[in-house]
């Protein structure tokens, strides 16, 4: 249906939901993405390829990836169409993504060696970026114009974050179902992450397309608000975009932080199969960490709009940081220490053959280390929920500033250098977990048992997993200190936009 004929309907809870809802099975895809592609290609279990190669093709097919969002960005900011601007990006941009990942999971071929300009290496190397490539322009096409649309249906500075609450419950749910996924299919023999992906995929093959055709009928397009109908090219565009400078502060943040995000989803895995040794039951540490993340969110959202955005992304950070200093200590911390979060003494309570079923099924695994690391990782992750979704709430914010001075509805520029930085920077986060590692002397394909790593590099494994990345977030503190785009000036910064638009509508 066309955008004139819905956009002035109000945003209803079904709206919200609809426009949430695709994120569901992007967050499925992502999550494994984020911590089992490493696994499946670069694991003794998977593919068996090199973890410094990988994390190269990877960072190679973000770069690329990169480049083609301010182009969709531009775009999309321009194009006019009965059923809206960003509309027809999506739709075109999901079938592509859904081959990609399908690709991705389920190659239709087997690796081997062969010869590549004279140089012999996997062919592996060259299939993962194609298929990588191929999913991110899929991505990009549908996720920039995606992103925009959030940002342009509610103007109220406190519904703005309940748009991306909604947005953000919907990742979270997707990345909760990625990750039960696993630690419900280990009950069938499925242990393996290929085996995890390769359900996920299925999954998010059916969902995607449903979630994305139902956003297209539901949620209307607002109208377009500006007063200068001057076109502007696309090196002006970003010229204006980069002067705001609010939203310098915000990509910045958003840059360093997804470093550290890279560096943690990246090597999560391994460090739950060769420092806790427990690889096998790496999808139940996952479920309670985004549970914890769902509970979260509502408890963010109040805080925000009691101190305001900035004030609430200020305190997640901190509380993101207290925790991950307790996880290098895991690496060196005795098994005794844990006795006490032992399966077998929490669960002293189950009928005597019920209790020694389960216990059996953890023989050889320190589950009381796990569980304790469980433990340490929801209250660490009771603040991912908010270091995603106020940022995508203040760069909303940021926008109006650049419509009352410029008169136009950028939105798309706007979040297309957005995910361009995050993609960049999640790029170099790879890059760097991958090489600081590799460097550290960590092999990712040795036996965490019969032949284990030297406790030196399972040390370091864990400062690259948690610490690292929490000095990273830290870079937001001062930028966020001052940050002066509060509730009063979106308000005012709105009606000055409203009144542009009122005397350019009369003349």
């Amino acid at each position: 249906m066309s955008q004139d004929k819905r956009a002035d309907r109000p945003l209803t809870t079904w709206m919200l939901a609809s426009y949430g809802a695709p994120s569901q099975p992007l967050a499925m895809i992502a999550l494994p993405l984020a911590v089992y592609l490493p696994a499946v290609y670069a694991d003794s279990e998977g593919f068996g390829l090199s973890l410094g190669f990988v994390a190269l093709v990877l960072a190679l097919s973000r770069v690329f990836d990169g480049v083609t969002d301010p182009v969709i960005g531009f775009l999309s900011d321009r194009i006019r169409t009965r059923w809206g601007r960003r509309k027809p990006f999506i739709l075109i941009g999901t079938p592509f993504f859904v081959a990609g990942v399908w690709l991705l999971w389920v190659p239709p071929i087997e690796f081997s060696d062969v010869e590549i300009f004279g140089v012999t290496m996997s062919n592996g190397y060259p299939y993962l970026l194609a298929v990588l490539v191929l999913m991110y322009v899929g991505a990009t096409i549908k996720d920039v114009p995606y992103s925009a649309m959030g940002a342009e249906l509610a103007r109220d500075y406190n519904q703005r974050t309940l748009v991306m609450s909604w947005k953000e419950a919907f990742t979270v749910s997707g990345s909760l179902i990625g990750a039960l996924t696993p630690a419900v299919i280990v009950f069938w023999g499925y242990t393996k992450p290929a085996d995890n992906v390769y359900f996920l995929s299925i999954i998010c093959a059916v969902l995607m397309p449903l979630y994305v055709l139902n956003l297209l009928w539901s949620v209307p397009e607002p109208p377009i608000v500006e007063s200068n109908r001057n076109r502007l090219s696309l090196k002006e565009s970003f010229k204006t975009v980069w002067a705001n400078e609010p939203y310098r502060r915000l990509v910045i943040i958003f840059l360093f932080s997804t470093i550290g995000s890279a560096m943690t989803n990246s090597l999560s895995f391994f460090f739950v199969k060769h420092v806790l040794l427990a690889g096998n039951l790496y999808g139940f540490y996952l479920a309670p960490y985004f549970i914890s993340q769902i509970i979260a969110i509502p408890l963010w959202f109040k805080l925000s709009r009691r101190i305001g955005k900035h004030r609430a992304t200020m305190a997640a950070i901190f509380w993101y940081a207290f925790w991950s200093c307790f996880i290098p200590v895991l690496a060196i911390a005795p098994l005794a220490w844990f006795d006490a979060f032992q399966i077998g003494t929490l669960l002293a309570f189950l009928p005597a053959e019920q209790h020694a079923a389960t216990v059996a099924y953890f023989e050889g695994v320190p589950t009381g280390k796990f569980l304790f690391f469980i433990g340490v990782m929801m209250l660490k992750g009771s603040s991912i929920g908010a270091l995603s979704a106020l940022p995508y709430a203040m760069a909303a914010d940021v926008i109006d500033l650049d419509s009352a001075q410029t008169g136009k509805s950028q939105s798309g520029a706007y979040f297309s250098i957005w995910t361009m930085a995050r993609k960049l920077a999640y790029a170099l986060g790879l890059v760097v977990a991958g090489g600081a590692a590799v460097w550290v002397g960590f092999d990712s394909l040795r036996d965490p048992v019969a032949d284990p790593n030297p406790l030196s590099a399972l040390i370091w494994l864990g400062c690259l997993y948690s610490i690292v990345p929490a000095l990273f977030k830290f870079v937001a503190i001062p930028l966020l200190w001052n940050y002066d785009l509060t509730e009063d000036r979106v308000k005012a910064l709105q009606a000055e936009i409203n009144a542009k638009y009122a005397t350019q509508n009369a003349t």
